[in-house]
């Protein structure tokens, strides 16, 4: 697995949400606050147009003159509502020598002077609105002029000022627009990433859906992308592959374990089936038949030890079977376990040693001595396959504070060094086993159960050239675990 850091799903996408909402939510904003500004620029100008023109169209019926004092102001008021202009307004009248004729109100942005400089250039620009620099506030005006009189006689010019639109003013009803518009809008956008970032994390789901698939159709051989962010569909996907690739390892094994069983059970039906039928049909006969009939039952026996060495081996997987912890000397169990499997022994060159390591007198320990006799049988039988007759076998028993250990060590041939880590795989065998050996595969991984039933372990100390060697370690006081 990867080293990187990953972050986990919960805090991956509630940021993930906030963040996209955040950012919705200021777009939306922005776009409407954008659009608003957009319009009511337009509007003050199409307003500003049309109260130039009110203005101009006065003036002319006035005889090039506007009403004075609060006549005036309450003119302009009127023509600014009649076409929903409601900035600050400014009105100059000049004559047609652009000499200043009136001004309302009297404090003004601009000087006389400044805008009669101006007057030409926007009087060349017809009814276009030219923007103004003021100097004295440092803002910025929209000014619109338009001739007083009929096309064959000017008499005059009115230039009319607003401030530039710089502000969105709202009304009450248009707050509420803008609101209803940005949660709208934001809910749009935010939806639409979401919904993408959704799709995203529903991909890897799929891909882990799909694996699946194959998996029941019997492909075990999936690949998935791992370059993802998310701590846990990165430990998802992982583990859906490591899991693919346990079972294909273990569909391997079924199938070993198909051929092994049958190769090895039907070993000794062939031959119990020709010893019989040669009694049977009196090939043989006398002391000759006896010995038939003998053999017979040896490989009657060595199928039953194949069938029991399975079930057991199933219940020990399946954790139904219980041990009955007893309180030994473990020193005086071992040698007589030598003893025992030595009578059983067909050949008796080698005779395994049992050793301790330190003055110690007391070895007692709370175990099961039926099922410890169980993994020192399986592992005095493996070292005994693994050593020809100049070789050797040494029990070494250690003691420490917690646990005992045992270590079964011979001088053979050794294990492989690509078959070490497969050592304990159920229903493995290594090469040689495979040509040389009668055997299931069972013997360790289920020596390994047992001890792990028993409170400890049972592992591959080394293995070399110069020989093997097996640890097995079982706690001194049994726990409860």
């Amino acid at each position: 697995m990867s080293n990187k850091q990953r972050k986990s799903l919960l805090y991956y996408w509630s940021i993930r949400y906030f963040i996209v909402l955040l950012i919705s939510i200021v777009i939306a904003s922005a776009a409407t606050i954008f659009l608003i500004y957009w319009d009511a620029k337009g509007k003050q100008r199409l307003g500003l147009e049309n109260t130039i023109h009110d203005v101009a169209a006065e003036a002319t019926n006035r005889g090039g003159k506007l009403p004075e004092g609060a006549e005036l102001g309450r003119l302009l008021d009127q023509y600014a509502r009649q076409n929903d202009l409601w900035d600050r307004s400014f009105v100059f009248v000049f004559d047609a020598d652009r000499r200043l004729v009136r001004q309302f109100p009297l404090y003004a942005p601009f000087e006389e002077e400044q805008l009669a400089e101006r007057l030409p250039d926007m009087i060349a620009g017809g009814l276009d609105i030219t923007e103004l620099q003021s100097d004295q506030d440092h803002l910025s005006y929209l000014a619109a002029v338009r001739p007083i009189g009929n096309p064959a006689e000017t008499t005059g010019y009115v230039v009319y000022l607003v401030q530039k639109q710089t502000v969105v003013k709202t009304t009450p009803m248009q707050h509420r627009i803008m609101r209803f518009s940005i949660v709208a809008v934001a809910f749009v956008i935010g939806w639409g990433i979401l919904f993408l970032l959704t799709r995203r994390l529903l991909q890897p789901i799929q891909e882990t859906a799909d694996a699946a698939k194959q998996i029941v159709a019997g492909n075990y051989r999936i690949e998935f992308n791992n370059n993802h962010d998310e701590k846990e569909i990165y430990e998802l996907m992982v583990a859906f592959k490591e899991m693919a690739e346990r079972l294909e390892h273990l569909e391997s094994l079924r199938n070993q374990l198909f051929l092994g069983v049958t190769h090895e059970l039907k070993t000794p039906i062939a031959a119990i089936s020709g010893l019989v039928q040669a009694v049977r049909d009196e090939i043989v006969a006398d002391e000759e038949a006896k010995e038939f009939l003998e053999m017979s039952l040896k490989e009657t026996g060595r199928l039953q030890k194949m069938v029991e060495d399975l079930l057991d081996f199933n219940r020990f997987a399946a954790k139904t079977v219980t041990v009955a912890h007893q309180q030994v000397d473990l020193r005086t169990e071992l040698n007589e376990m030598v003893v025992r499997w030595m009578r059983a022994q067909e050949k008796r060159d080698v005779y395994p040693i049992v050793e301790t390591a330190g003055e110690r007198d007391d070895w007692q320990a709370f175990t099961d001595p039926a099922r410890l006799e169980q993994i020192m049988v399986n592992l005095l039988n493996n070292a005994a396959e693994a050593i020809d007759e100049r070789g050797s076998i040494t029990i070494r028993l250690f003691a420490g504070p917690s646990h005992y250990r045992i270590e079964v060590q011979d001088t053979g041939e050794g294990i492989p060094p690509e078959e070490q880590e497969a050592v304990f795989e159920a229903f493995y065998r290594g090469q040689k086993k495979r040509t040389h050996v009668h055997g299931l595969g069972i013997g360790l991984p289920f020596s390994k159960l047992i001890a792990s039933s028993l409170g400890g372990d049972l592992i591959l100390s080394h293995s070399s050239s110069e020989g093997t060697a097996f640890t097995l370690r079982i706690p001194v006081i049994h726990s409860n675990r």
